[in-house]
């Protein structure tokens, strides 16, 4: 017997020995008052701000080369309720430390040309775009949409945000500005992102043209993950804030790992 949160949380399944991020299911096992992280559940048709209660069956597949359970699958047996409520006290992820300790933090770069350049590459250090300390993660939810989620612990995290993207463009196309922090990677996409919330509003200044690199296949690991370029011009902005400096070219850079394929 489950209860199923009326919405679903970011978290981490295994598949094929494999961990990966996705949304998943919040249930209460029977006698227990805390929230714990479920994978797929067949035939049962979820609608998000509904509270269910719910029987299942699981079936446990033994891997006999290593003596314990490989992997477990799960049916629907009956829908006893379907409430309409917001359900309380949901975790703001199920992601353990062992997985997003393991997503590199961003690395940070810019490119200043200008008169007073060090007042410039000050300014930089001290409000980057992105907080540096955060894990950035991406995954794509029920409906494909791609969202991302960035932790700096269990309690304090970012998102998760939509990312919505723009028409995607040759990365032949990549502007002069930008060639002054070059990939170091072989780049094979390019558009746009803006995050935003469920609304469709954005996030503050967090709108990037971004190019998409990924390394060599990996044998015992399977592919790489993609690695992800954020590039932004702030020269318009550095003009304004600082009309003194004979500012003619600033660019900004965020490398991250997409963590799992695109």
């Amino acid at each position: 017997m489950l209860t199923v949160a009326s919405e679903k949380v970011p978290g981490v399944l295994w598949s094929d020995g494999l961990d990966y991020l996705s949304e998943v299911y919040a249930v209460k096992k029977e006698q227990s008052e805390e929230w714990s992280a479920f994978g797929a559940i067949d035939g049962f048709e979820f609608e998000k701000g509904y509270e269910y209660k719910i029987r299942v069956g699981e079936t446990s597949y033994l891997d006999y080369s290593m003596g314990q359970p490989a992997w477990d699958e799960r049916e629907l047996l009956e829908v006893i309720s379907k409430d309409k409520k917001n359900s309380e006290g949901l975790p703001l992820h199920f992601i353990p430390e062992t997985y997003y300790g393991n997503v590199m933090l961003p690395e940070y770069r810019y490119a200043v040309d200008a008169d007073n350049k060090e007042l410039v590459e000050k300014d930089l250090e001290e409000n980057s775009l992105l907080p540096l300390d955060y894990h950035y993660m991406l995954y794509r939810d029920d409906d494909n949409s791609l969202r991302c989620i960035a932790l700096l612990n269990s309690d304090k995290v970012l998102g998760p945000y939509y990312i919505i993207m723009t028409k995607p463009m040759d990365p032949e196309e990549m502007p002069d500005s930008y060639k002054l922090l070059l990939p170091d990677m072989h780049i094979f996409g390019y558009g746009g992102w803006t995050f935003s919330d469920e609304a469709g509003n954005e996030i503050g200044n967090l709108s990037f043209d971004v190019f998409i690199g990924h390394g060599a296949t990996v044998k015992s690991a399977g592919p790489a993950p993609d690695t992800i370029y954020l590039y932004k011009d702030l020269t318009e902005h550095y003009r304004t804030e600082y009309p003194e400096s004979g500012v003619r070219t600033v660019v900004v850079s965020y490398k991250v790992s997409a963590n799992n394929r695109l």
